[in-house]
């Protein structure tokens, strides 16, 4: 009878068990997938309601650099800024770089090859890089890194 019964409790424990690690896991994959259905990608600026305002390439026209003037959202929540984006003609890829509210200005240029800059008049945090470094593949599809950069101007390069 003993024996009976401490197999009984120890089942009831390891069931017990059991269910709160599948309740915790089926909590942590509803978070992930609601945390992904919600993250804010916004869609490119060809689809958005964006201005371009500047284009430069890399050396082998392999990757475009494009800055956009953009309005999201409804009147009342709208938000208006300027979006830089990688574009890759190969695979019509987009790819936002950096997001900065409506300001004195924002442009970019190539410090060297590989090397971009982008010139600014706000504030440290009203501009938002989203990738210091892109990755993208050129004329022979072999990778290529661009690294961003940041620099504060009074007057903007164009």
């Amino acid at each position: 009878m003993g024996l009976i019964r401490a197999i009984r409790n120890f089942t009831r424990r390891l069931g017990l068990w059991l269910l709160a690690a599948g309740v915790t896991l089926a909590v942590l994959f509803t978070a992930v997938l609601i945390y992904k259905l919600t993250v804010f990608e916004p869609d490119p600026p060809t689809v958005a309601n964006c201005q371009s305002i500047q284009l430069i390439t890399t050396a082998d026209n392999a990757a475009e650099i494009h800055v956009h003037q953009c309005q999201r959202g409804s009147n009342k929540a709208a938000w208006k800024g300027y979006e830089v984006w990688l574009f890759e003609p190969s695979t019509n890829d987009w790819l936002r770089i950096a997001t900065a509210e409506q300001g004195d200005c924002l442009s970019v240029s190539w410090q060297r090859p590989g090397e971009l800059v982008i010139h600014h008049g706000h504030s440290r945090g009203d501009l938002n890089i989203a990738k210091n470094s892109v990755i993208y593949r050129d004329a022979n599809n072999m990778p290529n890194t661009i690294s961003v950069t940041t620099q504060r101007e009074d007057d903007c390069p164009l």
